[in-house]
């Protein structure tokens, strides 16, 4: 019997299908999950550029800004009393959860006329299946990006 070295061009059409299949899926989702990664960066740095902005109005004038997050719409406001808005933003990512003051009881902060914050706490942003935080400290006002991490449970 002759035994034969190599491989035909039909097994190597096949393996070559099956490889491009594969490396499609994974492509797919690489993608995806970068365009989300980028979406909720942008978000976060928005989100942070506008406390910044409230924090310095509050200097500047020497009144209390609020800001009011409104997970329900994916929004926040920022104002000065509940009707005389100075911007409304709508996120395009979600608005997971906002908790500021004891036991995350309030969706609102605000900043005080010497620059520091009135209320502590955190605001989640999720965009596919990664998530954000955002810490607003009492002490200076500082606002900070925690790092973008996958969820433990995916959302629908």
């Amino acid at each position: 019997m002759k035994s034969r070295a190599g491989v035909t061009l039909l097994e190597l059409t096949i393996a070559l299908a099956i490889f491009s299949i594969i490396a499609g899926v994974i492509l797919v989702e690489l993608t995806s999950d970068a365009a989300d990664r980028r979406a909720l960066q942008n978000a976060a740095v928005r989100l942070q550029a506008d406390m910044r902005y409230a924090q310095r109005r509050a200097v500047m004038e020497g009144r209390i800004i609020y800001v009011n997050f409104y997970a329900e719409y994916n929004r926040y406001s920022i104002y000065y009393e509940v009707f005389d808005p100075i911007r409304t933003v709508d996120m395009d990512v979600n608005l997971f959860s906002a908790g500021f003051g004891p036991h995350n009881a309030w969706n609102e902060t605000h900043f005080l006329p010497r620059g520091t914050s009135g209320r502590s706490g955190t605001i989640a942003l999720r965009n596919g299946n990664l998530e954000v935080q955002i810490t607003v400290l009492i002490s200076g006002g500082q606002v900070r990006i925690g790092d973008i991490l996958p969820l433990t449970t995916p959302l629908n």
